[in-house]
């Protein structure tokens, strides 16, 4: 196969369906993909030909999309949310995209919210704080990112990557993503090791696709906890296992205001959040040493 689509869905989401089957209708002969979390057996009928994989618990999104990854055969890997449709064209824009230059390890997907007029993503920045965001979300789509250009990381809600870049940007503990993520900036890590080992991330405009997204801006308070403290806690195992010497030193200071502006707000605003601070300070000597052993 030239093309395995990689779906990982929570429960059987019956908008998987529609998701393996917009990337059907582009590729027909793509491999198919689904893993299940919190799910022992499936009862549902998948499209004709769908590779599925259960997991009786929820092992979390970085996890599931490595399992889907050991079974895929194809040289270009899309990762494809649920809650995902690619656009008639969009798929093959991505694919030649990804051919026109070697050194392209993905292609970011222009993202768009169902009514069409409103941006989701259009690919993944960060700022001097290291702090990353979707271009453009919740910003009207009309005349926003429209020109390709290299972006930091794809939103994995729809991206398209180069086989032999995700196997050479393997973190240290040898996973494409990085599971003690779970969920939440694991594409934003995977990005930076990307460019770390010499790829650029592609923003194909071209390459449309309508996401739902759960949570969306301004909607903060109805996270739940859980996800909120995996978010915050991510952010510093990012920068612990990515982040160059010379860039930290640099940022330090601002850094240090930056967190602890952050851990006041929280204290006073959502305290509940602080509950994954241990968790955050228990994970870094982990992202250090798979820092170190990347670097060999």
């Amino acid at each position: 196969m030239t093309l395995s689509v990689i779906v990982v869905a929570l429960g059987e989401d019956p908008m998987a369906t529609a998701a393996l089957e917009s990337a059907r209708a582009e590729r027909g002969d793509a491999e198919l993909i689904l893993v299940l979390n919190g799910v022992a057996a499936t009862r549902q009928a998948w499209p004709p030909g769908t590779r599925v994989l259960c997991n009786a618990e929820n092992t979390g999104f970085a996890a599931a999309f490595n399992q889907g990854m050991a079974l895929s055969t194809g040289f270009s890997i899309l990762s494809l949310n649920p809650d995902a449709r690619l656009e008639a064209g969009s798929l093959s824009a991505a694919l030649s995209a990804l051919d026109a230059d070697a050194r392209r390890g993905a292609v970011a997907f222009r993202l768009l919210r169902p009514d069409r007029q409103i941006l989701d993503s259009g690919g993944v920045r960060m700022d001097w704080l290291w702090r990353a965001k979707d271009r453009g979300m919740g910003q009207p789509a009309k005349g926003r990112c429209e020109m390709t250009e290299n972006v930091d990381a794809p939103c994995m809600a729809a991206a398209l990557f180069r086989r032999d870049a995700l196997e050479c940007a393997r973190d240290g503990a040898g996973e494409v993503l990085d599971e003690r993520f779970f969920a939440y900036k694991e594409d934003v890590d995977l990005g930076w090791r990307l460019r770390a080992r010499g790829f650029t991330i592609h923003f194909e405009p071209r390459a449309l696709a309508v996401h739902e997204r759960g949570w969306k801006e301004g909607s903060r308070a109805a996270v739940p906890v859980q996800l909120r403290r995996l978010s915050f806690g991510n952010r510093w195992q990012l920068i612990a296992k990515n982040a160059s010497l010379v860039g930290f030193l640099v940022r330090a200071p601002f850094l240090l205001l930056f967190e602890l502006l952050l851990l006041g707000g929280m204290l006073v605003l959502e305290p509940a959040t602080l509950g994954g601070l241990p968790r955050a300070i228990a994970l870094l000597p982990g992202s250090l040493r798979r820092r170190a052993r990347r670097a060999k």
